[in-house]
């Protein structure tokens, strides 16, 4: 089984500068590597009647058909992949010949190599003239224009979009089987990286179950240096249970104010790791400092690591809580029942309202940005990311479940009105069925996944009494455990109290 691995780095300071010159020097190495390739194609075949200036001679051999520089040179000047070396010796490949009927080799031709061979064999020269490039391992440098492929590839094919400039690279990678692990302690160990030597990590792991090393990458995160080792332990990923073997599931309910309430009745503390009072004016604290800073200045670069550090530690600080959350909800049931949300469309800023006189209406922009801070601050997507993986490691299937009108929907009745709650109360206007509204949208979550929540009576706290207001309570109010299916009936006085209590035992699904 792979699994990836991070560990956070004890370097000396020769090694952290030598550190932060390869990431200047590969930033700049991808960067001149993706204009080499914008250059060619953008300058090449977007308008047949704009003339072409080949570059370096580039020419097609009517003799051997390979082709240098150019498609055609009489009738498609199109410039392969954009990238024309200076030594056009380079930029050329040997390939085998086979014949078509026996599949056999019968000999070798020279044709145009592609974008990301030419270029490895420019940076190779590279590495002999230039010492910036010689300091960096040679397989650190095919890595690098290997991402810029595969942000190219993801243009093309992928439909994302085109590969960007960077102002600053904070990681690079190592191929598999360069970074050798040399000394293990108990609470650190040792591991030879190429061109930079021995360095020290924290041991947080258990290391002899590493069977195999494969890649390695170093990065940077608010001031402080981490190697995340992909590694092969022992052990396989457990089947996933079929749904119909599933007994039990557990809907689960995001939101701001609880950030998941789970269809036991249970809830989950929003703790706003970046949006709470304290570090929100800190935050915009340290942003201010830094926008008062000259440019270019050595304060304004310390006032920049200071909010990269404090970034950085709410960052860690939501990871780990996230991770108690995750552990808490699919250790709970069989099965996972999950709001199928599009958070990217949901954390959009409001449309501009137009007057009609040249100026615009108000549109609640200010308390829409307010909301969509603390949507990302909660982290949903890296719960849902976190929740799948952990439930493949324990084999309990996840259910994306439509979430239209769950928190509007009577469990009852079936109506659906957007009067039905009102903030954290949940009242149907038809049947009057009262419940805390997270947690009835988390039951209707369950319910569409078309299994019941766990029959355990230990497990499952009285949940309800405590969301029902007085003004809103009938003659008549059920309290219990609505996820096991016991019901008390009770007859209220606003004067006197309970007056009347008669026992119902309900044969309804635990989720209706």
């Amino acid at each position: 089984m792979q699994v990836r691995w991070n560990f956070k780095m004890l370097l000396n300071q020769s090694q952290e500068e030598t550190l932060e010159d390869w990431l200047v020097t590969l930033r700049k190495h991808r960067n001149y590597a993706l204009r080499e390739r914008k250059d060619g194609f953008e300058t090449n075949n977007q308008d047949i009647d704009t003339p072409v200036a080949y570059a370096y001679g580039a020419y097609c051999d009517l003799d051997s058909k390979i082709e240098y520089g150019s498609s055609c040179p009489l009738t498609c000047p199109v410039l392969k992949h954009g990238v024309i070396p200076q030594n056009l010796e380079l930029a050329t490949k040997q390939s085998k010949v086979k014949d078509k009927a026996t599949k056999e080799v019968i000999g070798t031709r020279r044709e145009w190599d592609s974008a990301s061979g030419i270029q490895m064999k420019v940076t190779s020269e590279l590495r002999q003239s230039l010492d910036s490039f010689a300091t960096i391992d040679s397989c650190v440098l095919q890595r690098n224009i290997a991402n810029l492929d595969t942000a190219y590839a993801n243009f093309w094919k992928q439909g994302r979009g085109f590969p960007q400039f960077l102002r600053r690279l904070d990681s690079f990678e190592y191929k598999p089987g360069r970074v050798i692990l040399r000394h293990i302690r108990k609470n650190y160990a040792t591991a030879y990286l190429p061109g930079i030597g021995e360095v020290k990590f924290h041991n947080s792991r258990n290391l002899s179950l590493i069977q195999d090393l494969r890649t390695c990458t170093v990065k940077r995160e608010g001031g402080s240096w981490y190697i995340s080792m992909l590694v092969e332990i022992p052990g396989i990923l457990p089947e996933l249970k079929s749904l119909d073997l599933s007994k039990s599931v557990v809907g689960i309910d995001v939101g701001i104010n609880k950030l998941v309430a789970l269809s036991d009745g249970s809830f989950i503390e929003n703790k706003r790791f970046a949006t709470n009072k304290r570090k929100a004016r800190r935050l915009a604290m340290r942003q201010r400092a830094i926008a008062r800073k000259q440019k270019g200045s050595k304060n304004k670069i310390r006032a920049v690591k200071k909010l990269a550090k404090q970034q950085h530690k709410i960052t860690q600080q939501r990871d780990g809580y996230n991770w108690q959350v995750v552990s808490t909800i699919v250790k709970t049931a069989d099965a996972v029942a999950r709001e199928d949300l599009k958070i990217k469309n949901m954390v959009k800023r409001a449309k501009p309202k137009h007057d009609g006189k040249g100026g615009y209406k108000r549109n609640g922009g200010s308390r829409k940005t307010g909301l969509n801070k603390v949507i990302v601050d909660a982290g949903w997507g890296d719960i849902f990311n976190k929740i799948a993986w952990l439930a493949v490691k324990s084999g309990v299937p996840v259910v994306a479940v439509r979430a239209k009108h769950s928190s509007q929907e009577c469990p009852q009745c079936g109506h659906i009105d957007r009067a039905n709650r009102e903030g954290e109360k949940f009242l149907c206007v038809m049947c009057e069925y009262t419940d805390h509204a997270d947690t009835k949208a988390s039951r209707t979550l369950a319910k569409r996944a078309g299994l019941v929540f766990p029959k355990n009576k230990k497990s499952l706290p009285p949940d309800w009494g405590k969301v029902t207001p007085s003004s809103y309570q009938s003659d008549w109010v059920e309290t219990g455990n609505q996820a096991y299916g016991n019901h008390r009936h009770v007859r209220v006085s606003p004067t006197v109290g309970y007056v009347e209590d008669t026992a119902k035992t309900s044969t309804e699904s635990p989720c209706l």
